[in-house]
């Protein structure tokens, strides 16, 4: 019996239609009625992209893969090529000559046992016009059964989470292949919202205690649910392939250890190729910048650099999916922007994947700033370091904010630098400040 690791993302035009995000093709024709491609006669449609190719290099670290098969829905006589890739070196694993009415459900089997870096990838070749519908790749390893927790938290967003709600319930909870393998729990820290009734959908009222106590009540439901061992913590606007769901469950359901966090990679909502954040590294536990900071997933060499990996800190809770069992923290529900930050400082222990093909689309921060923006953001920095047991981090951090208000305040925007030092001395007012406003 085969295992679902990987299905083949197309673009969609409610989503996204950067069409190199999702395959290469000279001469293809792209079909968003019926989410197909069309390659004609003589030309060839290739995926080695962000969103299809298969990162052999992390499945094999991380997780328990051991074989992999491959399946394609074609209408059409051609040639599948599946090819490796490491270092700028491809080599030919498999050619199969295909054609539709003899070949249809065929598993091709790609032999992975001397491959454990680089990525797998498949192209096609038409002898004929041809229609590919999709194609996956597949194991037939022994995978445990169980289910995840979709962890949703909101306020005051009825359209989007609405929108997100019937999405998730179309596509994913009332598949058949998918029967029993997902929960929706969405934690409404606002006013009520309507949603439709289904099995597998939690609506919970919650007081407003921001992002952190809306996720930390949605993880407490969670553990409640006797076959959920994985969750998601995901935005209201669920602004990911529904795709990226299914592929992390699976990357999970296999991991190695339960300390394997997968985090999804940040593209701008504006500007749907560009990566602003796959994940986020720590420096001296005060400072955290973003990983692959614009760096353009269209590009051919983009996957090389996108599996360079380097120590992630935390993930964003656009997208973050962990074991239950590997929390040992619930993250403090102050109302706090970047409150993902400080779980992510909690539990050192995590070991942050990225994969390539699980994203999600998010407004540009810097359309963010604002004067209560700029108190919140100075709180993120300023908890960890003063908890933080290295050597200096308080006085580091006194620096970075002697700096900040400098800057701010010659720039002629004293109402940031005023937010930062209500901010820095509210840090500095010990844990009754926090207990007394945990709603601010």
């Amino acid at each position: 019996m085969y295992f679902l690791l990987q299905k083949v993302i197309l673009p969609n035009i409610d989503l996204c239609t950067e069409e190199q995000l999702y395959f290469r093709s000279q001469g293809g024709k792209y079909n968003y009625t019926s989410c197909s491609l069309l390659v004609p006669r003589h030309k060839v449609a290739c995926f080695d992209t962000f969103y299809n190719a298969f990162s052999i290099k992390k499945w094999k670290k991380y997780t328990t893969l051991t074989s992999l098969f491959f399946r394609v829905n074609i209408i059409g006589r051609g040639t599948i090529t599946v090819r490796h890739k490491e270092n700028s070196v491809i080599r030919v694993l498999k050619q199969v000559h295909f054609k539709s009415s003899s070949n249809t459900g065929d598993v091709i089997e790609i032999d992975i046992s001397k491959i454990n870096f680089g990525y797998i990838y498949v192209d096609w070749q038409s002898d004929e016009d041809s229609i590919l519908n999709g194609f996956e790749f597949l194991t037939k390893d022994r995978v445990s059964k169980s289910s995840m927790a979709l962890v949703i938290t909101t306020y005051n967003r009825r359209e989007a989470v609405t929108k997100t709600i019937n999405r998730i319930n179309k596509t994913l909870l009332t598949q058949n292949e998918f029967k029993d393998r997902f929960k929706l729990i969405v934690v409404n820290n606002g006013e009520a919202i309507n949603h439709p009734l289904g099995n597998g959908i939690m609506v919970i009222n919650n007081e407003n205690l921001g992002g952190s106590g809306g996720f930390m009540r949605g993880l407490i439901e969670a553990e409640k649910i006797n076959d959920v061992k994985h969750v998601i913590f995901m935005d209201d606007d669920g602004s990911c392939e529904i795709e990226s769901i299914c592929r992390t469950h699976a990357f999970l359901l296999m991991a190695k250890d339960k300390n394997t966090v997968v985090t999804g990679c940040m593209l701008f909502e504006d500007n749907p190729a560009i990566i602003h954040e796959s994940g986020a590294i720590w420096h001296k536990d005060f400072l955290h910048y973003p990983d692959k900071h614009y760096l353009d997933a269209r590009e051919i060499d983009s996957l090389a650099v996108f599996d360079n990996e380097r120590k992630i800190g935390y993930g964003g809770w656009w997208f973050f999916a962990f074991n239950i069992n590997a929390i040992e923290h619930y993250a403090f529900p102050f109302f706090v922007r970047g409150d993902d930050l400080l779980l992510g400082y909690m539990h050192k222990k995590h070991n942050i994947v990225t994969l390539n093909g699980v994203a999600s689309w998010q407004m540009d921060f810097e359309r963010k700033i604002s004067v209560l923006n700029s108190y919140l953001n100075f709180r993120t920095v300023a908890v960890p370091a003063l908890i933080s047991k290295r050597k200096f981090a308080a006085l580091l951090l006194s620096v970075f904010f002697v700096r900040e208000v400098f800057l701010a305040s010659f720039s002629y925007r004293y109402e940031l630098a005023r937010a930062m030092i209500m901010s820095y001395n509210d840090c500095l007012s010990g844990r009754e400040f926090w207990e007394d406003n945990a709603d601010l």
